[in-house]
């Protein structure tokens, strides 16, 4: 009685996991059928009527739509499989060409750029390309749309493939070739996805780039990431009133800046950077805003500064907050992992004392302080302030005083 309950039970399962792999092959073939459809149109209108017409232009020779007519070679493949029944050697087979989509989203942003550039600059392709885009087949869509498409339709693939091999018989020849091409197509995803977030991350840090006056501070350095921005009033310490600025926080450093004079000729919509904070040697505390309340205030704390930043919106302290405090502790960690390494940080040789005549004061060199906000040109020229060089001030301050401030730095720009 209990062993054909047993079989019953699996008959059931058996024929579960067969209405649910057959319902999700049926969507995947339609849904297949559709997409070599709007490829073929791509790759019709984009690509070989845009040779015959615009050969004379130098873009014809590069194509106007990335990988997409080799991608188009693969996918009447993979779709042949597919009407075949015979979905497992098709996904094997299409895993191979993985690379293809890999390629198209690395050149995706320079051929999105360059169909802009030449939109400006030449009339006869922005011709081309607002009829091509007119045509009802395209429902509207421009060519920087159409250019994603593939790139959504890998990302379809992995939820297709997890439906599949869930519900397929596990041990089957079928099985295996599906979740080989599962774990492919992952990783594909997975690449494609961080090469849009570093795309986007670039456009951020060199749209804060063109925001900043002036060329003494440089946003985009590789491996900094662009976290967000906003309003916040700076609580001077001595009780003066309380200064709005725009700060915007990177994966490494905080800079904070003020708007440049609204009347100014050329910078009236950009910002003046004040100060730089590096975020390794920071501390992040809340004062204010614990409860439900109006606003709050966070203490941010360095080694030979402090600052109170404060809002009346608690929502937003509160991201502020979550923001500061994941990226001080994400820079600590990845400071540990460093320093537990094999490799040693170059340290600067000291040079012996010098015995044959008296002890000599720091070299000093003179900086220029920059006060952007100012309108008189001149300004910047008169103010200056001594700053002594780090290698003579490290012989001449006593040990205990070097080991107060090591390691930390802040400019005031």
């Amino acid at each position: 009685m209990e062993a054909g309950q047993t079989e019953n039970m699996v008959e059931g399962q058996r024929q579960r996991w067969e209405r649910k792999r057959s319902r999700t092959a049926r969507d995947l073939l339609m849904t297949e059928r559709q997409y070599v459809e709007q490829l073929e149109l791509i790759n019709k209108y984009y690509d070989e009527v845009f040779r015959a017409r615009c050969g004379n232009l130098k873009i014809a020779q590069q194509g106007i739509c990335g990988t997409i007519p080799s991608i188009l070679q693969v996918h009447r493949s993979l779709l042949t499989s597919l009407e075949r029944n015979s979905s497992g050697s098709g996904f094997e087979k299409f895993s191979q060409y993985l690379h293809l989509y890999k390629k198209h989203a690395d050149c995706i942003d320079a051929t999105r750029c360059t169909v802009q550039t030449q939109t400006k600059k030449k009339k006869s392709f922005a011709r081309f390309k607002k009829l091509q885009e007119s045509r009802p087949e395209f429902q509207g869509r421009t060519l920087e749309e159409l250019l994603e498409l593939p790139l959504h339709r890998l990302v379809r693939y992995r939820h297709y493939l997890t439906d599949l091999v869930g519900n397929n018989f596990p041990g089957s020849t079928e099985s295996v070739q599906l979740n080989d091409a599962l774990q492919a197509v992952s990783a594909a995803c997975d690449y494609i996805e961080d090469a849009q977030q570093l795309q986007e991350n670039e456009i951020h840090l060199q749209r804060v780039q063109k925001l900043l006056k002036g060329r003494r501070v440089r946003i985009a350095t590789p491996g900094r990431r662009y976290i967000r921005e906003g309003w916040l009033a700076l609580v001077p310490p001595s009780g003066e009133e309380l200064k709005h600025r725009m700060l915007f926080l990177f994966s490494d450093v905080l800079a904070i800046t003020s708007p440049c004079h609204p009347l100014h000729p050329i910078n009236a919509q950009k910002f003046c950077c004040r100060a730089v904070y590096p975020l390794r040697e920071c501390r992040v505390e809340r004062v204010l805003g614990h409860t439900q309340s109006q606003g709050g205030l966070i203490s941010l704390s360095f080694k030979m500064e402090k600052l109170l930043l404060m809002s009346s919106d608690q929502q937003d302290m509160n991201s502020w907050y979550e923001c500061l405090l994941s990226a001080v502790r994400k820079l600590r960690s990845e400071g540990s992992a460093d320093s537990g390494g094999s490799q040693s940080h170059p340290t600067i040789p000291e040079e012996p004392p010098n015995t044959s005549g008296p002890p000599r004061g720091p070299k000093r060199r003179h900086v220029t302080v920059l006060r952007e906000d100012s309108g008189d040109p001149e300004e910047a020229t008169r103010k200056r302030m001594r700053v002594t060089d780090p290698v003579e001030e490290k012989k001449s301050e006593p040990q205990s005083q070097a080991d107060n401030g090591a390691g930390w730095r802040c400019v005031v720009l």
